[in-house]
């Protein structure tokens, strides 16, 4: 049993990954085939986990991954220099340009801009503990946008967050590129990861109102003593495309 099942184990915790979840990237393969989708926009890409999912679902088009710490982002280039098709970005995205410090934890994936909730720090014990900070910089998509799709003929983006409380602030910052983004994806919390953080009904309804629908709900985690999920991940797709019933028909 691997180290992480371990913990989870001990701690009555059931962790189903990403990369592990055929759901996730047998629906991924069908939405993108639906809606064209030719780039996808990997926010907080860790070490590219997400971007190997995806081309193992046989997704062969454009990757642009974003991951500001810098310890991870150096494992992240190592996984998309294999790649032509790609990009990475060492810093976050949100809903204004700043630096702020990052909360690096002792497993990298838990890093965040918020503090480990009570409740995560009795669940997953020292795996979220904080082992140092670091100033990183953010910057707005809508900022961002133009320079990133240059080259890009007619995008149909996939928006893809995974920022350990800060997925709000990510989508706040896509006001103006909404227009160009045909779906997405959101870890949603159940129960509170990190203080301060957005619950799933506050998020559901933040993208609802921007005119996306959810398509699929996949659980990250589950307490296994009481059955309760503690995330999802979250796909929605806008409800109306322009000439969708057209490709459709």
């Amino acid at each position: 049993m691997r180290l992480d099942h371990k913990i989870a184990d001990f701690l009555g915790y059931d962790l189903i990954k990403t990369r592990k979840n055929i759901l996730l990237p047998r629906h991924l393969h069908n939405l993108f085939a639906l809606l064209d989708i030719n780039c996808v926009l990997d926010v907080g890409a860790n070490y590219g986990q997400y971007g190997t999912m995806l081309r193992d679902a046989g997704y062969q088009g454009r990757i642009i991954s974003f991951e500001p710490v810098s310890s991870s982002y150096q494992r992240l280039q190592q996984t998309a220099g294999k790649d032509g098709n790609w990009d990475t970005c060492n810093f976050a995205l949100g809903r204004t340009e700043e630096e702020l410090e990052i909360n690096v934890t002792a497993a990298s994936d838990f890093a965040s801009f918020l503090p480990p909730s009570e409740f995560s720090k009795n669940t997953f014990g020292d795996v979220v503990a904080i082992t140092r900070k670091e100033r990183v910089q953010i910057k707005k998509l809508d900022d961002i946008f133009d320079k990133l799709m240059q080259g890009q003929n007619q995008a149909r983006i996939h928006l893809k967050m995974d920022t350990q409380g800060y997925d709000l602030d990510v989508f706040k910052g896509a006001k103006h590129s909404l227009q160009n983004i045909a779906s997405l994806q959101s870890e949603i919390s159940v129960l509170p990861v990190y203080e301060g953080m957005p619950d799933y009904l506050k998020s559901l309804t933040t993208y609802r109102s921007a005119g996306f629908e959810v398509t699929g709900m996949f659980p990250v985690s589950h307490d296994s003593a009481t059955l309760m999920v503690v995330e999802f991940d979250c796909v929605l797709r806008k409800a109306e495309l322009p000439g969708e019933e057209t490709r459709q028909a």
